[in-house]
């Protein structure tokens, strides 16, 4: 897209959101957009790499709008090879490239000394280019064994719980699945809660960990040992996304009131048992959508919508695409069977629109 399209596309975020926006560590320009260096030094993680570059890349995609865009650089050459082996192309290493305002070091803890020579000269020819400096993984150690980040933050970095940490101009992330709730937190400080609860359907997320949260080795399951009620609430939702009950009564069989049930999720989840159920819903939609040929309104009626309308809505409102474009991108030719186009069972939602009001409204 270019870049007076992302322009148009992009609109100043209200007062209400710029309040609740968390703050991003990356530098950002007049128009709420990041530039990234992304230094990638032999051993690094590969899936640290895919984790942020999937996330971003959706973002920029579903929003319509550039907010991240980035340069692979190598210390020497145009090939880095990573933990597993696989060689990853660089855009140019340190010697025909500048660092961009927010630079990111992808490495392993033991890297060489002389990668670890060549970033430290790199960074020091152009100061008054690097507004923010991070690692991932073990890039916050290298930054620290080359005293470019303090080292008290590089080895509070590894000692630390949080995922994901910022302290003034200096960031990190621990790396591994973290990598991914890292850039999600970017997304919705940069483009708003709505784009990042997009791309979360799209990677099939639940939400976004907090920073604060320790990493996945360090918690025990919230479902099971924080909040019992919350456990028994997505067991029920779980076994009626085809017929979805009243949420009051999804509270009473958890045992307890609506409102805090509703609290519960918000704490722990991020998001309202509304929300966490169509989010099932439509997670088990795309399944069917993706995965059989069963027709578009029998898809609706099999997750609880009684207006096919307002399924095709909610869909892309989760997945960013259109059920029926989402079906073209998985199968070449339409099903041969009666009912399984577009339309070929709206007769039976419209009778199903006909039962009493609220039997499944209300989920939806």
């Amino acid at each position: 897209m270019a870049e007076t399209e992302d322009h148009r596309a992009w609109h100043p975020p209200t007062v209400a959101e710029t309040l609740r926006a968390p703050a991003s560590p990356f530098a950002l320009d007049t128009e709420r957009r990041a530039a990234l260096s992304l230094v990638l030094m032999n051993g690094f993680a590969l899936g640290d790499l895919a984790r942020l570059l999937d996330v971003f890349t959706s973002a920029n995609e579903l929003a319509q709008r550039r907010a991240f865009s980035w340069e692979i650089v190598a210390i020497s050459g145009r090939s880095i090879v990573s933990s597993a082996g696989i060689p990853v192309a660089a855009d140019g290493d340190v010697t025909e490239l500048r660092p961009l305002s927010t630079v990111i070091v992808f490495s392993d803890a033991d890297a060489s000394g002389d990668d670890c020579a060549g970033l430290a000269a790199w960074l020091s020819a152009h100061p008054a280019s690097i507004q923010r400096l991070g690692g991932i993984g073990g890039g916050c150690s290298v930054l620290g064994r080359i005293s470019a980040m303090p080292k008290e933050r590089a080895r509070g970095a590894a000692q630390r719980k949080e995922m994901f940490w910022r302290k003034d101009d200096f960031f990190g992330c621990r790396g591994g699945c973290a990598t991914s709730d890292f850039a999600l937190a970017n997304v919705e400080a940069v483009q708003g809660s709505a784009v990042a609860q997009q791309v979360m359907m799209r990677l099939a997320r639940q939400r976004v960990r907090k920073k604060i949260e320790p990493a996945a080795d360090q918690q025990q399951s919230i479902e099971t040992q924080v909040a019992p009620p919350i456990k028994r609430a997505v067991a029920l939702m779980r076994n009626t996304v085809s017929d979805p009950v009243p949420l009051p009564q999804i509270a009473a069989e958890a045992g307890i009131h609506l409102r805090h049930l509703e609290r519960l999720f918000h704490r722990h989840l991020g998001v309202s048992p509304r929300g966490y159920y169509q989010r099932l819903r439509l997670a088990r939609a795309r399944d069917l959508v993706q995965g059989t040929m069963l027709g578009l309104a029998r898809v609706a009626e099999a997750v609880g919508f009684d207006s096919l309308s307002h399924f095709s809505k909610c869909y892309m409102d989760a997945h960013g695409v259109r059920p029926s474009e989402d079906r073209q991108r998985h199968f070449t030719t339409p099903g041969d069977q009666p009912g399984d186009g577009l339309m070929g069972d709206v007769s039976k939602i419209k009778q199903a629109s006909k039962r009493p009001s609220g039997a499944r409204r209300h989920a939806a």
